[in-house]
């Protein structure tokens, strides 16, 4: 396949974004990616935007069979590329190849729809149009997903095109003879103003960022960045990473679902499919993952489910392996006590006033000790007025599961593949000693977990709450719960428990600390109990806003999960009042 002309600029450039309003899973992409490939003078990292129908959708991904004769190197990209695009809901989703460094922002839908909600500053377009509905407002919203200095090659129906494209700002436009193909530059005369992208980073210079918390929010979102060339410095007031609700045995990863398709249930979508990515990259499957599907149980709601692309994840494992990469630093015993401005960096000292780190930017990702950081008078000028509002909201709820060794011949329904309902019931995979379990979790209103609680963490007495799991197994799955009673009566089974923290509306927090992102201070926080549904898509989109890179989801959609959304609209009115 030829390289497209359009990319012969991104030599030496940090990150280079391609939006393709045509995609079909077909030849221009693949070369793309090729190009990109055998290139020494690439980019870190390629992100390409593609928009298709549903119709197309469904006619490309049908197959992993590409429409022509390829390469055996090119056929194993196709069978990458459709293994991850397969069974995708319309919407915006983001996928993950080259082991993380080429972003393929597949947009599943009407090309137009993705214009108007989705955020990014396209470096090279590609823009058809034959069959859409072309104008000047056509024109005007193409011109604000692109980058100062874009290139722009379309095919439209014919009209008054370099009119059109001259007053949304593209200059130097090209028509062919028939007028119906053009190319064209991206460079208005006159400030973008608040849809200016900030100044993009210096491909010269290392950025560096400090993560507060070695969880699932902190480890996430330090990949993130280290995937795309920056320096992490993560610091954790543990002995080790995964210290806190973060270390449970295992977990699910599977999506929320609503008759209304509401913003969690879309988010869920998206999250859960990206992290199963980084678990099919990263860790070993059958031993610390497994795309095992999960069973999820209505209980009387309606008819049950089952959640093809869904499975388990060792969360320590994951998390390992994430702060295992070559540009984070990890240090333990580590506890920020304050953090303060000094001249362009931020520092972050311990309670005697040691420098911990300093760094330009700054990731809190401590679950609910964020509240205390940031709460803090020394924070108020740099922070948004309504966060205080924000973090009041923020729960620690306690959680506790319980485990034990699966009954000899253990088998049938309840041991395939894990269940969700009421409560979960995961069968554990064979570690040396036998197939093991867990059941649970408990769900009561706690106190911020201290240093000296870590390891030990109960509210209600510890056989309160087994009894508390078999109950909900029983009504779960009663055939599991009456296999395993006996080891509940007679106290061989264990216990797991952790103190998550959990938002008003049961999502995460992840933006940043003012209100325009501009001061380097940023929050990954209330993942509650599906911090392996929603880290890895939190993390994302921070890095995309740190970064000025497609964003993993729809503008809209994304508000969810802002640090700075209201629980309602009196919040707003009430920071007015207390800052008069």
């Amino acid at each position: 396949m030829q390289a497209p002309a359009e990319l012969t600029a991104w030599a030496g450039q940090r990150a280079w974004t391609v939006l393709d309003t045509r995609f079909d899973a077909g030849q221009r992409f693949m070369a793309v990616w090729q190009t990109w490939r055998n290139d020494p003078q690439r980019p870190t990292l390629l992100h390409y935007v593609g928009h298709i129908t549903e119709t197309d959708y469904a006619h490309a991904f049908s197959t992993t069979a590409p429409a022509h004769a390829p390469s055996a190197d090119e056929a194993m990209h196709y069978a990458v590329l459709h293994a991850a695009a397969a069974q995708r809901a319309p919407g915006i989703h983001r996928l993950l190849l080259s082991e993380g460094q080429v972003s393929l922002t597949l947009c599943i839908g009407e090309s137009s729809s993705f214009l108007s909600d989705h955020r990014l500053y396209a470096n090279t377009v590609w823009f058809e149009a034959q069959d859409r509905l072309w104008d000047k407002w056509s024109a005007r919203a193409l011109a604000r997903v692109c980058a100062r200095g874009a290139s722009l090659v379309a095919q439209l129906p014919p009209g008054p095109h370099a009119q059109w494209l001259g007053e949304a700002g593209f200059v130097n436009v090209q028509v062919n003879a028939r007028g119906t193909r053009l190319r064209a530059t991206f460079d208005p005369a006159w400030s973008l103003g608040a849809k200016e992208p900030p100044v993009p980073l210096d491909p010269g210079r290392t950025p560096h960022c400090c993560v507060v918390g070695a969880g699932l929010s902190g480890a996430s979102v330090a990949y993130a960045l280290a995937r795309r060339g920056w320096r992490v410095t993560v610091l954790e007031r543990a002995a080790r990473a995964a210290a806190g609700a973060s270390g449970l045995p295992v977990g699910l990863v599977v999506p929320h679902i609503s008759a209304d398709d509401s913003p969690r249930s879309r988010l869920s979508r998206v999250g859960a499919r990206l992290m199963l990515q980084h678990a099919a990259s990263l860790l070993t499957e059958g031993e610390q993952w497994g795309l095992s599907g999960v069973h999820e149980h209505r209980m009387g709601d309606g008819p049950d489910r089952m959640h093809t692309q869904a499975g388990w994840v060792k969360p320590r494992a994951l998390i390992e392996a994430w702060l295992a990469h070559e540009r984070i630093t990890v240090r333990h015993h580590a506890e920020v006590h304050q953090i303060t401005r000094d001249g362009d960096t931020w520092a972050l000292t311990d309670a005697a006033g040691v420098t911990l780190a300093a760094a330009d930017t700054v990731v809190f990702a401590q679950a609910y000790g964020v509240r205390a950081l940031l709460n803090a008078e020394t924070l108020a000028p740099h922070r948004a007025t309504t966060l205080p509002l924000t973090l009041g909201d923020l729960q620690a709820v306690h959680g506790t599961a319980t485990l034990g060794n699966a009954p000899e011949g253990a088998a049938g329904p309840a041991w395939a593949m894990p269940h969700n309902g009421h409560g979960c019931f995961i069968p554990m995979p064979d570690s040396g000693a036998g197939m093991g379990w867990l059941a649970g979790s408990s769900f009561e209103p706690d106190a911020e977990p201290t240093a000296a609680s870590l390891q030990a963490h109960h509210l209600a007495p510890v056989g309160a709450q087994h009894a508390g799991n078999l109950q909900r197994l029983e009504q779960l799955l009663p055939e599991a719960a009456h296999a395993l009673a006996p080891q509940f009566q007679a106290g061989t089974v264990q216990s797991w428990s952790g103190t998550r923290c959990v938002t008003h509306d049961r999502l995460p927090l992840a933006g940043p600390v003012d209100a325009e992102g501009r001061n380097g201070l940023w929050m990954h926080a209330g993942m509650g109990a599906r911090g392996l549904t929603f880290s890895a898509l939190g993390a994302e989109l921070i890095a995309a806003r740190l970064c000025h890179e497609p964003w993993p989801v729809e503008t809209s959609l994304a508000r969810s999960m802002d640090a700075q959304r209201l629980r309602k609209r009196r919040t707003l009115r009430e920071a007015e009042s207390d800052s008069n």
